[in-house]
Formats: C-alpha cells, structure tokens, sequence
C-alpha cells in the first residue's frame, strides 16, 4: 500500500522503516531533510516539502500518517486540507487531545478528506515487536488501512476500531495514564531499594531480573 508519513521522530521514523521494509510504498516527510535522507537510504520516496507529498501520488488521494506533537496538530492539519486531493486519508498518529478530534474530522470532511485518529503505543521496541494501535474514526477507512496496521502490528502487537472519531485517542490516553502509574510505580520500588535495609543492593541487577519473565516486566 502506497502511504506518505510526516515527522519522521523516533516512533514515525520507525513506522516510516518498518512499512518501507515490509513491501509497502513509503513517502517519506519531515520538517529538516536529514531524517527524509535516512528514509531515502532504506528506499522510501523522498518528499522535502508538503507539495512534494501530494505530488508523489500523481493525483490520487493521499493516504497520509502525522507523528507530530499535539500542539501543532491542528494547525498543520489545516495547511494540509488546502493541498490533498478530495477523497483522501489523514491518520493522527500522536497523542492529540481526544476531545478535538470531532471538530478535526468535521473541517477535514468539508474538504472531501477522512481523518482517523490512531492512537499508537510501542515506543523505541515497535519496530522490533510491533506497535499498539488504538483507532478512532470513519469505519470505512479503517477497513482500508488495515494492511498497514497489520503490517505495523506484527509480530506481537495489535490494532483494534473502537468507533466515532476520537475514540481511538481516548483509548490511547487511558493507556498512557497507566502506563504513567506504573512508571511511578516502578520509581518508588527503586527507591525502597535504595533506602532499605541492604545498603549495597545492585539496583540495576534487580532491574535486570525484573524484565525476565516477571510480572513487572517493564
């Protein structure tokens, strides 16, 4: 399947390489032209510039993933509804506030464009084990993407549809508060360690043992 992705950082970086390595065609965006550069090392299309992006599909509609911070995710979803073909595809991949997402799709269907909101887990390991995708949106252009997330999914993650736009990135903030707990969780077990009994406990040695098999593995 032929799918631009935009901010190329360390997640869509990673989901740029592993569609490209996994037999779909990728167009490769960024901001600065050095992450573009590695995309074109391991043969995505290049794309410099937005034009560039809509130019690489010959005028057919654009299937377009964003990995970009939520502070500037509506804005540059504006700059591009003016330039996307009627009948295209934008994924909100980052961790936008849920709470826009229906007003996103709303200026995004006036512009003949479907917008998803994928809310996406897997960190520095996806490209390895596979990502976490949580999808909010038009049910029809989820059936579409399928490929795609398949193909980000394996070998041990997963995707599911969870309905109108915004689910998808509620479901992914629920993650994240939880996966925040734990985090805390973890920092407050390291700091009993350091401040029991055993003054010269290996702290990096439990750590270790943790990630085998326990179940905190982190």
């Amino acid at each position: 399947m032929k799918i631009a992705i935009s901010g190329l950082g360390r997640m869509g970086g990673q989901i740029a390489k592993k569609l490209q390595e996994n037999g779909h065609e990728v167009v490769a965006h960024n901001r600065s032209p050095e992450k573009v550069d590695e995309a074109k090392a391991y043969g995505a299309t290049p794309a410099y510039t937005d034009q560039e992006v809509v130019d690489a599909f010959g005028g057919q509609p654009v299937v377009l993933w964003i990995m970009l911070p939520a502070d500037v995710i509506d804005s540059k979803i504006d700059e591009w509804l003016q330039l996307l073909p009627s009948g295209s595809t934008i994924i909100d991949g980052g961790n936008s506030d849920y709470r826009g997402d229906a007003t996103r799709a709303e200026r995004a269907a006036a512009a003949g464009v479907k917008l998803l909101d994928i809310g996406t887990s897997g960190g520095v390991w996806g490209l390895e084990n596979g990502f976490s995708m949580m999808v909010g949106g038009d049910k029809s252009s989820y059936d579409t993407v399928v490929p795609v997330l398949d193909t980000l999914a394996a070998p041990r993650g997963g995707h599911q549809y969870f309905g109108t736009n915004g689910t998808g990135h509620f479901v992914k903030m629920v993650h994240n508060a939880i996966e925040y707990g734990m985090m805390q969780s973890l920092a407050e077990g390291y700091r009993v360690l350091r401040e029991g009994p055993y003054p010269d406990l290996d702290l990096a040695a439990a750590g270790d043992v943790w990630q085998q098999s326990s179940v905190v593995t982190s």
